[in-house]
């Protein structure tokens, strides 16, 4: 939600923006025609990252009212056959594996299908598992220029998580995170339910296991979700978790609030800028000689895994490198 009367036109959102290279009179003019109502370059050159949120200074939030700008423009020139597959993710089925009462409900979201292999884990025995059209969160709308859809969907979305009468629900997915938290408060939505970013709930589990952890002495660069900079907070849970498995997170220009989208979003409108986008990733990590690339969404995962490789990175996902932590 933009907060017109927070808004003082100061122009650092846009200033900062690594996508674009904005001195602080342009951006404070573009910004100044966007809350104009107009439609500056900006709009279209936006990745969707929501990073301007991040550091706007008065939190006016000035990337959603880029995204509302996105959707009634069309600006981001999204392909009718990416809509069309993103939309395809209403008819997924819903999947309902029933664990021990009392657990945590662990919700897959739509992402199911490629975090299968990642379920062979035990610090998720006994959780009831959920994936499918009825736990689709829908924030991913936010990068295709169309976050309308995420508001309308919301209730639906917390009230079936509800249904299920756990009293803590598990994100395995980032978004989802983000909308049972940020975006159900700005919606004046009440969620009767604990959201557990999966950072937590994985510290939480690997405490209780303290004695069996085997460090795991590698130099790792964390690949933020874009979503995650809706929900800061929780990224404390992600150094414990590297000071329990040993893990090493050198500081470098790209992480933390300077984190870069994977260029995920970039894929279906502009293949040579997401091209650059990793490559600014990956070369960020490589030059603090980071053995491996630690990824939570799994859209990052896909885009950046073969890159990561070739330069003699491993990627790896941060619930497999807790498990190995319990393995070794």
């Amino acid at each position: 939600m933009f907060y017109s009367e927070r808004c003082d036109l100061c122009g650092k959102c846009l200033e900062f923006c690594p996508y674009v290279d904005y001195d602080l009179e342009r951006a404070q003019k573009e910004m100044k025609d966007l809350v104009a109502g107009e439609t500056p370059p900006i709009v279209g050159l936006c990745v969707t990252c929501a990073s301007c949120n991040l550091v706007c200074p008065t939190q006016a939030n000035p990337f959603d009212l880029l995204n509302e700008r996105q959707e009634k423009t069309g600006a981001l020139g999204i392909p009718e056959q990416a809509m069309q597959n993103f939309n395809k993710l209403h008819n997924l089925p819903t999947v309902v594996k029933k664990g021990k009462e009392g657990k945590p409900v662990l919700n897959l979201c739509i992402v199911g299908d490629m975090v299968r292999e990642l379920l062979d884990n035990p610090l998720f025995e006994d959780l009831t598992i959920v994936e499918g059209a009825d736990y689709f969160c829908t924030v991913g709308y936010i990068h295709l220029g169309k976050p309308s859809p995420v508001k309308k969907e919301a209730k639906r979305f917390i009230d079936n998580l509800a249904a299920l009468g756990a009293k803590e629900v598990v994100c395995f997915h980032d978004d989802c995170y983000t909308l049972l938290t940020t975006l159900a408060q700005e919606y004046g939505l009440k969620v009767p339910f604990r959201p557990i970013h999966i950072f937590e709930y994985l510290y939480r589990e690997l405490l209780k296991r303290k004695d069996q952890i085997k460090k795991i002495p590698l130099k790792v660069a964390y690949q933020s979700p874009c979503a995650s900079r809706y929900t800061q907070g929780k990224d404390i849970y992600l150094d414990k978790i590297f000071e329990l498995l040993g893990a090493e997170r050198p500081a470098r220009k790209y992480e933390r609030v300077n984190a870069l989208c994977c260029g995920a979003p970039l894929m279906a409108r502009d293949k040579d800028r997401a091209a650059a986008v990793k490559k600014m990733n990956i070369d960020d990590a490589k030059n603090v000689k980071a053995e491996a690339m630690v990824f939570l969404c799994p859209m990052c995962y896909l885009n950046l895994r073969k890159i990561c490789r070739d330069d003699g990175m491993d990627p790896v996902f941060i619930t497999e490198l807790c498990k190995k932590a319990l393995a070794a």
